[in-house]
């Protein structure tokens, strides 16, 4: 672990309803996270955490303040390098899969790759190579998500964010949707990959998972109020 990888500089994020009414989701947060680190983000409901993980992911903009990924100011980047940025840096696992039903499991963990230009036969070796690196089996290859468990499909999910090796995961619930045995087998992915180096980000409202991360952040009313060093 050595330098900053991810930096917010007073960041605020406020939504606008229709009708005008102003809802802060973020207030002026400042965050370090540094190369390697695993970090859990914790707080009530409503109260920024996925906020948080999208702004670091450049999902989102802030409305005031700056977010630096790897010395990239992503608020002066048009869409298009925030996409290219994404794709080359950043992977994301979501709660509910996020997978499409209508491809194929290999359809699926190839699309980061798309973009890269890279030849055909080179797009299926990475994703081979990804698929078992988080224990999936290759048989699966030309299944549709829905013909696997929800175990599996997160699986899936965790080999289409590796595909393209990002040095940043962005985890948002990820155990959320999964009994507690397919839920023990993700973390303990997530362990690994992050012993190979990955930074992992995670927004969690179990503090049993939490606890698998190095540092706990806890949020409140849009505010970074704690942190915990496991």
């Amino acid at each position: 672990m050595d330098a900053e990888i991810i930096k917010l500089v007073n960041v605020s994020k406020v939504y606008v309803s229709a009708g005008g009414v102003q809802t802060w989701a973020l207030r002026g947060v400042n965050l370090v996270i540094r190369r390697g680190e695993f970090i859990s983000i914790m707080g009530p409901s409503g109260h920024g955490k996925t906020t948080l993980l999208y702004m670091i992911g450049t999902l989102e903009k802030p409305t005031s303040g700056k977010v630096f990924i790897d010395g990239y100011d992503t608020t002066v980047m048009s869409d298009e390098e925030l996409s290219r940025l994404r794709n080359k840096k950043i992977g994301f696992v979501f709660q509910q899969y996020n997978l499409i039903n209508r491809m194929t499991v290999e359809e699926n963990v190839e699309l980061p790759l798309i973009k890269l230009g890279l030849p055909r036969s080179k797009r299926k070796e990475l994703v081979e190579e990804s698929l078992l690196k988080v224990g999936c089996e290759l048989s699966w290859l030309k299944k549709r998500p829905i013909q696997l468990s929800g175990g599996q499909q997160q699986r899936v999910a965790i080999a289409r964010a590796l595909v393209a090796n990002p040095q940043i995961i962005l985890c948002d619930e990820p155990t959320g949707a999964l009994d507690s045995k397919s839920a023990e087998v993700v973390l303990d992915i997530l362990r690994k990959l992050n012993m190979l180096g990955h930074t992992i980000i995670m927004v969690t409202h179990d503090a049993n998972v939490a606890s698998i991360a190095k540092k706990i952040l806890l949020i409140r009313d849009g505010n970074i109020v704690g942190e915990k060093i496991i």
